[in-house]
C-alpha cells in the first residue's frame, strides 16, 4: 500500500515495509555542527510529583502552566508516537512539498528523478542521539525508515548534489548543498526582555501577540520587498515559528544571498533594557519604505489591536521601559511627561503612550532644521518597531545546510504537533490549542476516521492553501525546464 490513499485527506492504511535498518552511528562531525539540544533550550529539572512512568513507558511533559504539571492523557510515549506516525503523519503531503513535483515515477522529461533521494533528513532518535544523512527515494520508503527508528524529532537539510547516505563514497569537495529552502527561526525567548507575562520557554497568549506581529512583518518583506509566493509558517510545537521560503529562486540563492536577506530583515537586535531599535536614515528624508511598512503592522499589534502588547504586557507600568523610552525626550518634553503622570497616577500604559504621541506631534510641528526633522520622524517609530518586528535567528537563515526541524513532527516536551500557521488569520491560531498526540490519539479511537481528527483542519490547510499552489508553479518550472533540454538537445 502507498503512504496515503489521497492527497487533500491522509487515511493512512498501512505501510510499506522496509528491509532492516542498520543502527544510525554518532557522527563526530556531525555532532559538533549540532550542538543544540534536542528541544533548542535548556530543559531544566522536573519536580519529583511529574516524575512519573506509565506501563506504557510514557514520558512526562512540560506544560505552559507551571514545573510539575502535566497533561491529563495527554504524554508524550513511544507508542503514541509509533500509533500518530503510522496513521495521522502526512508522508505524502511531505514527499509532495519536497520533491516539487520531481516524482521519481515522473514522465516529465524536465523531472530529476533522484531529486528527493539527494534531501538531507536528519533523525534525532531518545537519548539525543543524531542520526544524520538519512535520505529516501519515496513516500513508501521515507514513512518505513521513520517506522522502523521512530524517531522523537525530525529535521530536514538541503538537497544535496549526492544521495547523503553516499556522502563518504563521494570526493568531499564534490559532495555539497545544491537547493534548500531559504528558511527562518523566531523564538520567544528572545522577547524576554519586553515581555512581562512569561519568560523562557513559557508561553501564553499575551506573549503570542509579538509572534503574530512577526508572522504578518515578515510575511509582506518577504511577498512584497522579494516577490516570494510560496511561503510556509509552522509552529514550533512549544515557543517559536518558522518560516519556509519555497520559492525556485530561494531555494537557489547562495550563502551570501541568505546572509544578504536576513540582514535586511533583521531591524532588530534583542538585549537587556533596549526599546528602540536603531533606525538610520542614511542621508535620506524619509525612513526606507519596508522600515515603514513594517511599522504601520507593527502599530496596529502594539497600540490598536483590543489584545495589543501596549495594553496586554502593560510595558510603559512594569520594569525600565518608559525611563528608556523617555531619554531621547528633550528637558521640557520629559517635564511634560511628569506632570501628566502626576495628575494621572493610575493611567494606563496605553493613556501614557497617547501622551507621548503628542508630545512627538508637537515636535514634529516645529521641527525646523534637517536633523530636528529627521529626530521627530523616527520619534516613537524605533519603539514600535523595536517591539513588533521579527527578532530572527540569522545563523539559522545564513547557511544553506542548515537543519530546521520539519513541519508536523511532536515536540517531546508538549507533545503539540508542529502545525502550519494561517498568516492572513494569525488571530485564529491559539499555540496552547493545538493538538497533542494524545488528543489526536483519543479522536482517532473514538472515530476510527483520521480525517474526524483535529489534525485534519492543518493538513487541510497545508494542501489547499499552500501545497496545490505550490505544485502549480512546480508543474510550470518542470515544463519549461523540459522545454529547454528538448530545445538544447
Amino acid at each position: 500500500t502507498g503512504a496515503g490513499s489521497s492527497a487533500s485527506d491522509q487515511t493512512e492504511s498501512g505501510f510499506v515495509q522496509s528491509q532492516p535498518v542498520n543502527p544510525c552511528k554518532m557522527d563526530a562531525d556531525m555532532k559538533d555542527a549540532n550542538k543544540r539540544k534536542l528541544d533548542e533550550e535548556a530543559g531544566g529539572a522536573v519536580s519529583s510529583d511529574a516524575k512519573r512512568v506509565v506501563q506504557s513507558g510514557a514520558l512526562p511533559m512540560e506544560v505552559d502552566g507551571g514545573a510539575g504539571a502535566l497533561m491529563k492523557n495527554e504524554d508524550f510515549s513511544p507508542e503514541l508516537l509509533r500509533i500518530y506516525y503510522d496513521r495521522m503523519f502526512p508522508f505524502l503531503q511531505m514527499f509532495r512539498w519536497l520533491s516539487y513535483r520531481n516524482d521519481p515515477k515522473s514522465a516529465s522529461p524536465g523531472a530529476q528523478k533522484d531529486f528527493f533521494l539527494r534531501r538531507e533528513f536528519t533523525f534525532v532518535l531518545q537519548g539525543d542521539v543524531y542520526c544524520r544523512y538519512q535520505c529516501f527515494k519515496d513516500a513508501e520508503e521515507y514513512k518505513a525508515k521513520v517506522m522502523a527508528q521512530q524517531p522523537v524529532r525530525m529535521e530536514i537539510g538541503a538537497v544535496y548534489s549526492h544521495p547523503p547516505s553516499k556522502h563518504h563514497t563521494v570526493i568531499k569537495d564534490a559532495y555539497k548543498p545544491v537547493e534548500r529552502e531559504l528558511v527562518f527561526d523566531i523564538d520567544m525567548d528572545d522577547y524576554d526582555e519586553i515581555r512581562t507575562c512569561c519568560t523562557g520557554a513559557k508561553l501564553c497568549p499575551k506573549c503570542w501577540t509579538y509572534m503574530k506581529a512577526a508572522i504578518q512583518i515578515l510575511r509582506r518583506a518577504l511577498t512584497e520587498d522579494f516577490g516570494f509566493e510560496h511561503i510556509l509558517f509552522v509552529y514550533s510545537g512549544r515557543r517559536g515559528v518558522h518560516c519556509w521560503v519555497c520559492d525556485s529562486v530561494a531555494r537557489k540563492l547562495s550563502n551570501d544571498q541568505r546572509s544578504a536577506v536576513a540582514e535586511y530583515l533583521n531591524l532588530v537586535t534583542g538585549g537587556a533594557g533596549r526599546c528602540r531599535a536603531e533606525l538610520k536614515m542614511n542621508g535620506c528624508d524619509e525612513m526606507h519604505p519596508s522600515i515603514m511598512e513594517a511599522y504601520k503592522i507593527g502599530n496596529k499589534w502594539f497600540r490598536d489591536d483590543p489584545n495589543g502588547i501596549l495594553g496586554t504586557q502593560d510595558l510603559l507600568k512594569t520594569g525600565p521601559h518608559l525611563s528608556n523610552i523617555l531619554e531621547p525626550l528633550s528637558i521640557a518634553e520629559k517635564e511634560t511627561m511628569s506632570k501628566y503622570m502626576e495628575s494621572h497616577p493610575q493611567a494606563s500604559s496605553l493613556e501614557l503612550w497617547g501622551q507621548l504621541e503628542k508630545i512627538a506631534d508637537l515636535r514634529n510641528d516645529k521641527a525646523q532644521t534637517y536633523k530636528e526633522k529627521l529626530q521627530a520622524k523616527i520619534l516613537l517609530k524605533d519603539v514600535v518597531i523595536q517591539c513588533t518586528c521579527p527578532r530572527l535567528d540569522i545563523n539559522v537563515s545564513k547557511q544553506m545546510n542548515h537543519l530546521l526541524k520539519s513541519p508536523f513532527v511532536v515536540h517531546p516536551k508538549t507533545g503539540r504537533v508542529c502545525v502550519p500557521i494561517d498568516p492572513d488569520n494569525v488571530n485564529d491560531f491559539n499555540p496552547l490549542e493545538v493538538p497533542t498526540i494524545g488528543r489526536l490519539v483519543e479522536e482517532l479511537n473514538r472515530s476510527g476516521d483520521v480525517r474526524e481528527t483535529s489534525l485534519k483542519k492543518y493538513t487541510h490547510f497545508f494542501e489547499v492553501n499552500f501545497l496545490q499552489k505550490l505544485e502549480k508553479t512546480s508543474m510550470e518550472e518542470l515544463r519549461e525546464r523540459g522545454l529547454s533540454d528538448i530545445t538544447n538537445f
